[in-house]
């Protein structure tokens, strides 16, 4: 009952994919999925597919880390949970839209296979944003302290040493107020 209810929810979530997709700059896909050949839209979707179901077994990895360490930490079990659980939801969405699109390109329904297309699309930019949520779970963001150096000029000839630029401790929150 509860993957019935999280797969309704990520179907609702899917629907609203024009709104979401002008949020997160996802329209430029979008837009493109009307000049896009039939064997590239499956060529994407199922490179789509791919990298979804890679971040599912990265956060699966992450969890199962977490749930063998030796001192346990459950906000961080927790937190990659509440990541991965949608995740898997996307990836069960994302598979059933490819193979819904694939039918409806075999007939000649470009309509239709371009709304499919576009809940692809979507679903992965979706999970690419749980992917990097659920790293900062464990803060693992795939940057380490002092891995990088900048330069920054005020202007003029004032140049900021990077040592001068405070780190940044944590991944700032998502404009779109989804939990980390």
């Amino acid at each position: 009952m509860r993957r019935i209810v999280m797969l309704v929810a990520t179907l609702g979530a899917l629907s609203s994919s024009a709104a979401y997709a002008q949020e997160s700059g996802v329209s430029g896909e979008l837009e493109q999925s009307a000049t896009t050949s039939p064997r590239e839209k499956t060529e994407f979707a199922d490179g789509a597919l791919a990298e979804i179901e890679g971040a599912v077994r990265t956060v699966e990895g992450l969890l199962k880390d977490a749930e063998a360490a030796k001192e346990k930490n459950a906000e961080q079990i927790e937190c990659l949970v509440r990541k991965l659980t949608p995740m898997k939801s996307l990836s069960e969405v994302s598979r059933q839209s490819s193979n819904t699109m694939k039918q409806y390109l075999a007939a000649n329904d470009t309509v239709h296979a371009d709304q499919e297309f576009r809940k692809v699309a979507v679903a992965l930019t979706k999970s690419r944003e749980f992917l990097a949520e659920a790293q900062a779970c464990v803060g693992d963001s795939g940057v380490q302290r002092g891995d990088s150096s900048a330069t920054v000029t005020d202007g003029g000839d004032n140049y900021v040493n990077d040592a001068d630029v405070p780190a940044i401790d944590e991944v700032p929150a998502s404009p779109w107020g989804t939990e980390r």
